[in-house]
């Protein structure tokens, strides 16, 4: 038996003692069993621990509770890949992707292993229950976590997708049977009987949970007394799967040599479910058209029937000398229709010609000669004189 001074002997000459046992048991004609666990328990049968390796930290019932009640929100995931990835990428993906309402921790656990804390039930729900998550088209499995049992060694059981069954006959289209249906796809969680059709087909709308370690159904058998009928299985936002043996986590190109002809595909995208193609609605207008304004103008800016807005004076009736007249009146404006020309006051005019701003306040055009007394002429205005020469006259006097 080694002492603990033997130990402190080791250490001080550069040989770790940890080491040396590690060395020497992978040297050892011990029988190996397979795992590392039980490698690790087979080990300590043949090893004789010191009173150091035998001082415990104990944790107490009242502690152990608080820890509990803080890991309440915890989750373990993977990505369903054999491809490397960055953890600080998916990290920053599924934040954005899950957008919770507290952001999330997360650490890293193993090889593509990761521990996501949330901070709240909403947020967990979220990140547990509902999905598929995708990280760049692979699946990402997302489990309940207690936190207790190694992260190596937890078994990931399968992956909650939306799918449909299609065509099943309006007799048997009944819950019962339905739902048995449904568990020949996985393990069922939800089943929508009348679903609002996003998508091409006549189908029940179900929630599965499906073993990853399985092929995915394409088909679920109905026997009825009147025959057999193979039920059409498509999946909504599923993760890349092959084509080949329709297993997810990777593509019909990386599974055997990659090389398979089309008849040899025996899975393809004639599973996935297609979205309905957004249709004109055909229901009738729930307002009626307004009349139009003068001049054909509807409320919009557009004419009644379609034509273009009418702009000429002809077409917005400007000829109409009721509607141009001038009827306004004030205490300090004299009734147009009561001046005469005797009492000096000017001739009525046209008003369309009263638009043409040729035509001075005597009904004649500019510059010509009425044979009368225009009025008072304004004085042209002076002339610029620089102020260099305004100094000079000054100077000058002249």
């Amino acid at each position: 038996m080694e002492t603990k001074e033997g130990d402190v002997a080791k250490e001080d000459a550069g040989i770790n003692p940890r080491a040396a046992v590690a060395a020497a048991f992978a040297a050892s004609d011990l029988p190996s069993t397979g795992g590392k666990e039980e490698d690790l328990d087979d080990m300590f049968n043949h090893l004789e621990l010191n009173e150091d390796e035998l001082d415990d930290v104990i944790i107490g019932i009242d502690d152990a509770k608080e820890f509990q009640q803080a890991a309440r929100w915890l989750a373990i995931g993977k990505v369903h890949t054999t491809r490397s990835f960055s953890a600080e990428a998916l990290f920053e993906k599924m934040k954005v992707v899950w957008n919770l309402s507290r952001d999330p921790t997360f650490r890293e656990a193993g090889e593509n292993l990761f521990i996501f804390q949330m901070h709240c039930l909403v947020d967990w729900k979220k990140v547990v229950h509902q999905g598929p998550w995708t990280f760049r088209g692979w699946g990402v499995l997302i489990e309940d976590y207690d936190g207790l049992c190694d992260p190596e060694q937890f078994v990931f059981g399968g992956l909650y997708v939306w799918s449909q069954i299609h065509g099943i006959p309006e007799l048997y289209r009944k819950p019962a049977i339905v739902d048995d249906l449904a568990r020949r796809v996985g393990k069922v969680k939800e089943v929508q009987m009348s679903p609002k059709l996003f998508y091409e087909g006549n189908y029940v709308h179900i929630r599965v949970r499906i073993d990853i370690s399985r092929p995915l159904p394409r088909f679920a058998s109905l026997t009825m007394p009147e025959g057999k009928r193979r039920l059409a299985v498509k999946y909504e936002k599923i993760p890349f799967f092959c084509k080949r043996c329709g297993f997810l986590g990777h593509d019909h190109e990386e599974c055997g040599d990659g090389v398979w002809d089309e008849k040899q595909l025996q899975y393809g995208t004639w599973m996935l479910a297609t979205r309905r193609a957004s249709q004109p609605s055909s229901a009738p207008r729930r307002f009626a058209p307004r009349t139009p304004l003068r001049g054909g103008v509807t409320w919009r800016g557009m004419a009644h029937n379609g034509a273009a807005r009418k702009r000429s004076s002809d077409d917005a009736a400007l000829n109409d000398k009721d509607d141009l007249k001038d009827t306004a009146s004030s205490p300090e404006k004299k009734d147009e229709s009561s001046a005469s020309v005797t009492d000096g006051g000017a001739h009525e005019i046209d008003a369309r010609r009263k638009l043409d701003m040729n035509l001075n306040e005597h009904g004649t055009e500019n510059g010509m000669d009425t044979g009368g007394e225009v009025g008072d002429i304004p004085p042209l205005p002076p002339s610029y004189v620089k102020t260099k020469d305004r100094s000079k006259v000054r100077k000058t006097g002249t």
